[in-house]
């Protein structure tokens, strides 16, 4: 499923299912008072409430306008959501349990079965409570793809393409790199010895004998980075040398360095040839998402929503 058009409609879809906080019991009038009619569907304030119980953890700051506005985009979005499931009855869409039981054992394998059954049931109450929620998402999650499935194989014109290049040109300029080993240790006379030993022939083998860096196991290589890509004293030493050079020890708040440049890729601008594509899929996935937004705004327009604003 295309992940633009689930952060532009969706941002909580599966995790806000999963990482909920505690259920609670509600009176009974409360789940029967309706927040809003959407369509045919109602959305409750018991239904309301538990999802914003669900997306905002126990503790979290009581910042007035900030709820003020999580609140409006919450019920939007349930909103949003019954259209959407209005629609996949309409299309005949739905989820059996066999694709509902592959869903649920992929989550249980990401997040351990034992302690994260536990977690469910602690906030849900009941296992099958939520599995019905996870169904829901993915009854979503199809109709979804349906609507952003017609603009699937339209491809962007040439000219598009380069356009987006040119305007977008200062992307696709590459700083000077460079490719390092490092030593770090943790005193500063062991540094200087090892340093009088060093040769760029043997630098590697020395890094993972005696190197307390992360990168030691790999013989010190830090890979490429960019100028700013590294703590100033790392950038400082490394861009003074010459491929093959060994720099003097440096002290930085880590321990004692020392650094061997292998090798510098100066700065330069990526050819159109060598981004064609990229920019291709990121115009086949903006137009997508901007397809679904025009489906869902039409499910809107067309549908009876009526919303009890003295209950938010």
């Amino acid at each position: 499923m295309n992940s633009a058009i689930v952060k532009t409609f969706m941002p909580f879809v599966l995790v806000a299912a999963l990482v909920g906080g505690p259920s609670c019991s509600r009176e009974a009038d409360r789940s029967k008072a309706v927040l809003a009619k959407v369509g045919t569907r109602v959305i409750t304030l018991k239904e309301y409430e538990d999802a914003f119980s669900r997306l905002l953890p126990p503790g979290t700051a009581d910042a007035k306008e900030e709820l003020h506005l999580l609140k409006k985009e919450l019920l939007n979005q349930l909103i949003e959501e019954s259209l959407i499931l209005d629609e996949a009855r309409r299309l005949g869409v739905s989820v059996n349990d066999e694709e509902l039981g592959r869903e649920v054992e992929g989550i249980e394998k990401e997040y351990g079965s034992a302690s994260f059954k536990d977690a469910i049931t602690a906030r849900y109450g009941d296992l099958a409570v939520w599995k019905e929620e996870i169904r829901r998402k993915l009854v979503l999650r199809k109709v979804m793809d349906k609507a952003a499935a017609s603009n699937k194989g339209r491809s962007p014109s040439e000219e598009a393409i380069k356009r987006y290049y040119e305007e977008h040109i200062k992307e696709y300029d590459l700083p000077e790199q460079a490719r390092a080993r490092m030593i770090v240790v943790s005193a500063e006379d062991e540094a200087h010895k090892i340093r009088k030993r060093l040769t760029s022939a043997n630098f590697a083998a020395t890094a993972k004998e005696v190197s307390l860096s992360p990168e030691a196991g790999r013989g010190g290589d830090l890979g490429f980075f960019g100028r700013s890509d590294m703590p100033r004293e790392f950038e400082d030493a490394v861009f003074k040398l010459k491929a093959g050079e060994i720099s003097k020890v440096i002290k930085t708040s880590y321990g004692y360095h020392i650094f061997l440049l292998e090798e510098r890729r100066k700065g330069r601008r990526l050819r159109f040839d060598e981004v064609r594509e990229k920019i291709r899929a990121r115009l086949v996935l903006e137009a997508a998402d901007a397809q679904f937004v025009m489906w869902l705004e039409g499910l809107k327009a067309n549908a009876n929503i009526e919303i009890n604003e003295e209950l938010l």
